[in-house]
């Protein structure tokens, strides 16, 4: 044998090999895809419903609620499907009575190729609820509409578009158990505090949260995300974390997802891709639009995205008490105000007037 069919023949040994790889690998992460759990997504369905079956006088809104507020902003110009990408990521509380969305992301993907963002959207933003047609907490909508049985999700989709003027493509949820485990599967993240930590409402012990920075495994962190009374030992004395609110919650959990997207800079194989989602298949509730290869490909080229690139977009609002006593949150400005601090360029495109809100 001549030294030209050893080389043809230890070529085409090596194809095969890197080919079986390959299809081996793509197979575990079609089989791990299957046993994620898929819920039907369909917001524009949902407005057709909500638009045949109006609501019935006498129903009572949500919490005691449903009040208009003193002032509310105009509704945003609807933005066309060509602008963004928009994922709804949802973390999920069953609480009696039905469930609660306890943390509300909106993460945006521009067409255009510019930078994408991240907003979150307070759970006590009071906003109107499309089932009632009356104001409530942005986040009893994860309860669904018993006006034609539309589902949470869709119901949650319909609020946010109408409060952002961006129609959502995907839906993503988890609960707190699957959040802790994607935590400790990226190898938890870190937490700098300046003083001793705590909040036991939340499980969060003051030896879990030393001084300095920790790194939280996902129990920890999930705590730290969670909490609204975080106290602090100082001067000998447990004081209140000055400037605790939802709002801080908001950049928490920025905090915590932007630390995950860095960790994804470390995939560097499709091997390590399927592994991760083999062990986090129970942990989600996605749309089921939402194919394998798009899935693939985000987490993918999430690995290029420095999350110093990602805008972090926050949304202006007051306190306010319903007088039925309800603590809620007003947005003090329109959407598409937060959004001209990012993209000035898109929106003067879809006819709105530009001002810069993001400092």
């Amino acid at each position: 044998m001549n030294i030209k069919t050893i080389i043809i023949r230890s070529l085409l040994a090596l194809v095969l090999v890197v080919t079986g790889a390959v299809g081996w690998t793509s197979l575990k992460l079609w089989r791990s895809w299957q046993d994620v759990e898929r819920v039907t997504f369909a917001p524009a369905e949902a407005r057709e419903v909500l638009a045949l079956n109006p609501p019935v006088p006498g129903d009572a809104p949500p919490e005691g609620q449903g009040e208009a507020p003193p002032s509310t902003n105009p509704a945003p110009e609807q933005l066309g499907d060509d602008v963004y990408d928009a994922f709804l990521i949802v973390g999920n509380e069953t609480q009696q009575g039905g469930s609660r969305a306890d943390v509300i992301l909106l993460a945006l993907l521009p067409k255009n190729g510019a930078d994408p963002a991240i907003v979150s959207i307070p759970r006590d933003l009071y906003i109107e609820n499309p089932c009632t047609e009356q104001f409530s907490r942005v986040n009893a909508t994860l309860s669904g509409c018993n006006r034609g049985d539309i589902p949470g999700p869709d119901l949650l989709a319909v609020a946010v578009e109408n409060f952002t003027g961006i129609g959502i493509d995907h839906f993503a949820l988890f609960d707190f158990r699957g959040f802790e485990q994607v935590i400790d599967r990226v190898g938890g993240i870190d937490i700098c505090v300046d003083h001793p930590t705590r909040d036991t409402n939340e499980g969060l012990a003051d030896w879990e949260l030393p001084a300095g920075c920790t790194r939280a495994d996902g129990e920890t962190a999930l705590g730290w995300v969670r909490s609204r009374h975080t106290i602090q030992l100082i001067d000998g004395r447990w004081r209140t974390m000055p400037g605790v609110s939802d709002l801080t919650r908001n950049k928490r959990q920025q905090d915590v997802l932007l630390q995950m997207l860095a960790k994804a800079r470390g995939f560097n194989s499709l091997g390590k891709l399927t592994a991760t989602i083999e062990s986090l298949t129970d942990t989600f509730t996605i749309d089921e639009e939402l194919s394998l290869r798009d899935a693939a490909n985000l987490a993918w080229d999430a690995r290029a995205i420095h999350p110093d690139r990602i805008h972090r977009l926050e949304i202006p609002v007051e306190n306010h008490t319903t007088s039925a006593g309800a603590q809620v949150l007003l947005p003090s400005a329109s959407f598409t105000s937060v959004l001209a601090g990012a993209y000035p360029d898109l929106v003067a495109a879809a006819g709105e007037p530009v001002t810069d809100l993001a400092n």
